[in-house]
């Protein structure tokens, strides 16, 4: 950039400075000249906001993890989800309208809408005559996994005592609200009036005879009383086989399963748990899950860790005690200490008001909320830092309203590019698909919104109201007038008086500053501006991008909702040996939309063509298939001699108890005698990764998409395989949507080509390493962890703006010397906000949830990249690349006028 280009520059950036600076600096004469008022105003907004909170609605539903949530399944559900919605439309669409520039509208995942599909062709879940293949959503399911103490499941002895099992579970009894009594029997899915129960086949005696005579064949047994049955997928662990590789030898776990979508099932689950939580056997080990474990263990959690809250609040407010305590330790009127308390209680009323509002309005408070207040402290502690550090700078003024007016002026910027930053960042995530995304971008950005506006009312009026007090040499503790340490002394007051009681106010930074405020100054330069460690920075920051590279590339994705419950949980143990020991495999079922005449070749044959080529597939289990109309080619009943007779045998065909649960496959006939709707169903292979689920999907889709007959392919776990494909693409989206406003963010506070350039690639590198390093954290990438990008984004330019910025308000002669005087200026907000938010985060290491840990997990790793970047890195570059010195004359001829300007406006409000 040439000499005349840079000052062009330089002029655009003192502009833009001197501009934002003189509204803040105005304003900070109305705090200091009505400092009382302010404050009560403030804290009435914020309590009545938090009014809002009687009406907190907890929403631990874990399909909120997935794409654009889960539908209502009942009446009910639909009334409530509805009504809650015309209450949500007001609020939300005023807060996501902004945010709507910058990201595209989402429509359902398209499994939602194959799902909305086929449910309108079979909307009928026939639970009197159920199979588990005709599921169009997980229903209301109870699994229960046995293992073998011995490790062979497959013996006698064991299978007896799984016959004890099962009728310990079948005679559990339950009372209702009105008094009646239920049983299994009473609230189970039937099939020819008896419970379904998935894995039955291992309590026949039948099947027990064939173990004993090792006669067990894989992966089908053939029932003398329920025909051929399939039931591979119910054994886990290490399966052998014998030589034959035709008879099964042993296994490790089988696993039982029921539906139960009947009404007392509430009543009868708690009676279940109760039982199985004390059920003890010398032979066999179970573990046990049902469709609301999660949600209700995201419950328990979320009460468990919030109370880890009031550890936060304990770290904070001891570390803003040794923050703001300054290194006159003795002197009783330069102590801010009570500053550093009004810090954390603007922080804290945000909070109140932020989640009030959003519980008014009727945003529900999904689990992942419960990591704001943790957020939110953090960044209310680094906006107090930011304030601080202006108002020592103000120190050389006299008047109390000259102090304000320097303390905005200087920390008015920063605060508002970090608040900006954050907003927009949270923002770009509130119109995501996921309604845990959503819910919490929404209530981080409300939260991020009064977290400002707190500091800058509350919090200014705090410092107002302190100094006066200081100016008026008032002690720090009781308010009362006192003398300075000199006045006392000559008076002969003892020295405990003098050191109690003695006292006067800070006449320059020097005197305001505390202990810590002087560190980093003191040892930062010391690194960044000497050549060798400059080059073992540059060589540091290599291998760690190296590093976050390959992070990237390897980084997994997916969320097993294992995740979502505490490891000693119940259901923890039940997903640990369902996801370990039994093979993955899903249902797919390819759904036949269009009317054909089934009793032609050329229909029948598109038929075998698309289950061939299921077959085919990489990921679809060429040895299972289910088919109406291949069973009904193989009855008795069949009669494809006129399309009459076909219609009549399969009538007949549906009617055989034995063949009735193919009634479920098929619709009505048309006007013209064709069937209009059917369906068939194949297994997927083992699927052992997410990447491997999502690829099953794509590829069902495909085959159902290249086949002659009209079809779409459809699974229930196509739901959780839609996030799988595209979340890595969504956090791309809103990641870039955020790393966009950032870039915007800082041409309008900071319209310097060459800071843009560095800030945009400061906050790229830490996002890098942020994504790269989840890999050797064993952090997946799902809708959890892109609520912590979208995090991070907002922290990452905290650090870098606040450097850069100081850098360009320096005037040294030298890149060097501006760096130090930037290190000076910054150096101390900056290591504050970070070892304040560390602090706050810490504590939830030892969270019981998954998202509170991974959460301080990555926020760790945000915290030490963004320091690193802000205080090694980025002096680092701008002492060789930094912008041209701003003219020290101008710049002093120009903070003369825009003080002038202040004042004059000042004189104004008193006129």
């Amino acid at each position: 950039m040439d000499g005349k280009t840079a000052m062009k520059c330089n002029s655009i950036y003192q502009y833009v400075e001197r501009k934002i600076g003189g509204i803040f600096a105005r304003y900070g004469r109305f705090v200091a000249a009505h400092a009382w008022k302010v404050l009560i105003i403030s804290v009435l907004v914020n309590a009545g906001l938090g009014v809002g909170l009687i009406k907190l609605e907890l929403d631990n539903d874990a399909s909120n993890y997935l794409p654009s949530g889960k539908c209502p399944r009942t009446i009910k559900e639909s009334v409530i989800k509805c009504h809650n919605l015309i209450r949500k439309q007001v609020f939300i669409c005023c807060f996501v309208v902004f945010a709507f520039f910058f990201s595209f509208h989402k429509n359902g995942s398209q499994a939602e809408k194959d799902e909305a599909r086929i449910e309108q062709l079979f909307p009928d879940i026939n639970y009197d005559n159920f199979d588990s293949l005709r599921l169009i959503y997980d229903g209301p399911w109870l699994n229960v996994i046995v293992k073998s103490k011995r490790g062979n499941v497959l013996t006698r002895q064991i299978l007896e005592q799984v016959v004890l099992l099962s009728h310990v579970i079948q005679n559990v009894t339950a009372t209702t609200e009105y008094g009646s009594t239920v049983t299994l029997t009473d609230i189970c899915a039937k099939i020819n009036q008896r419970c379904a129960i998935g894995g039955e086949l291992f309590v026949d005696e039948e099947f027990i005879a064939a173990v004993d005579a090792k006669k067990v064949t894989y992966p089908e047994f053939n029932s003398s009383t329920r025909g051929v049955i399939y039931y591979a997928p119910r054994l886990g662990g290490n399966v052998v086989l014998d030589s034959s590789r035709k008879y099964v030898e042993s296994a490790g776990y089988i696993r039982l399963g029921v539906m139960i979508p009947f009404w007392g099932r509430d009543e009868w689950l708690e009676e279940f748990k109760a039982q199985m939580d004390v059920y003890s056997n010398p032979f066999i080990d179970i573990a046990y899950g049902y469709f609301e474990s999660v949600s209700e263990e995201l419950e328990n959690n979320l009460t468990g860790d919030i109370s880890l809250f009031l550890g936060t609040i304990s770290l904070m407010i001891t570390y803003a005690f040794i923050a703001t305590l300054s290194y006159r330790v003795t002197d009783q009127v330069g102590q801010r200490i009570w500053l550093g308390f009004a810090g954390i209680l603007a922080a804290g009323l945000a909070i109140v008001a932020a989640i009030g509002l959003c519980s008014a309005a009727g945003v529900s408070f999904v689990t992942i909320v419960g990591v704001v207040p943790f957020l939110i402290i953090g960044i209310g502690i680094d906006d107090m830092f930011i304030l601080l550090s202006g108002l020592s700078e103000a120190q050389s003024k006299t008047s109390v309203e000259d102090k304000m007016a320097e303390t905005l002026r200087i920390s008015g910027v920063g605060v508002t590019i970090t608040s900006l930053t954050d907003l927009i960042a949270f923002m770009s995530g509130a119109g995501s698909n996921f309604l845990a995304v959503k819910n919490f971008c929404i209530f981080t950005g409300v939260a991020v919104i009064f977290c400002y506006l707190n500091n800058i009312t509350f919090f200014a009026a705090c410092v107002a109201i302190n100094e006066r007090r200081v100016a008026e040499n008032r002690h720090f503790l009781t308010c009362r007038r006192i003398k300075s340490k000199g006045e006392l002394r000559n008076e002969g007051k003892p020295k405990r008086y003098v050191m109690c009681c003695g006292g006067r106010a800070p006449t320059d930074r020097e005197d305001a500053e505390s202990i810590v405020d002087k560190f980093p100054r003191w040892l930062i330069p010391k690194i960044v501006l000497k050549w060798p460690c400059k080059i073992i920075i540059l060589i540091l920051f290599m291998l760690y991008i190296a590093a976050a590279v390959y992070g990237c590339v390897y980084l997994k994705q997916g969320m097993p909702f294992s995740q979502l419950v505490s490891d000693d949980s119940y259901f923890y143990k039940y997903s640990d040996w369902n996801e370990k020991h039994f093979a993955q495999q899903s249902i797919v079922t390819f759904v036949i939309t269009a009317p054909y005449d089934y009793s032609t070749s050329e229909t029948q044959l598109m038929m075998d063509k698309l289950l061939a080529s299921a077959h085919s597939g990489r990921y679809i289990d060429s040895r299972f298939e289910v088919s109406w109309l291949k069973s009904y080619k193989g009855s008795q009943y069949y009669n494809d001699s006129s399309r009459s007779a076909f219609q009549v045998g399969l009538q007949e065909f549906f009617n055989d108890p034995q063949y009735s649960v193919f009634e479920n496959d098929v619709r009505t006939y048309n006007v013209d005698g064709n069937i209009t709707a059917s369906r068939v169903y194949v297994r997927s292979v083992n699927l052992e990764s997410s990447q491997e689920e999502g690829d099953m999907m794509l590829e069902a889709r495909d085959i159902a998409n290249s086949a002659e007959i009209d079809c779409f392919a459809f699974s229930p776990a196509f739901i959780i395989s839609e996030l799988y494909v595209r979340i890595f693409g969504l956090t791309l989206q809103s990641v870039g949507i955020a790393l966009e406003a950032v870039f915007v963010i800082t041409c309008i506070f900071m319209p310097h080509p060459v800071l843009i350039v560095f800030v945009t690639l400061a906050v790229t590198s830490i996002m890098a390493g942020v994504v790269g390093f989840m890999l050797y954290l064993d952090v997946s990438l799902s809708a959890i962890s892109m609520l912590m990008l979208i995090m991070s984004i907002g922290f990452s330019v905290d650090f870098t703006a606040h450097i850069c910025h100081g850098y360009m308000i320096s005037d040294g002669e030298s890149r060097a010397l501006r760096v130090r005087q930037a290190i000076d200026k910054t150096g101390a907000p900056i290591f504050h906000g970070a070892v304040s938010s560390l602090l706050g985060i810490l504590v939830l290491v030892g969270a019981k949830s998954y998202i509170f840990r991974s959460f301080a997990a990555v926020m760790s790793f945000v915290l030490l990249f963004g320091i690193t970047h802000a205080l090694f890195l980025l002096p680092v570059i701008l002492s060789w690349f930094g912008p041209g010195r701003i003219n020290k004359v101008d710049r002093q001829s120009k903070m003369k006028s825009m003080t002038n300007i202040a004042e004059s406006g000042a004189d104004n409000d008193q006129l």
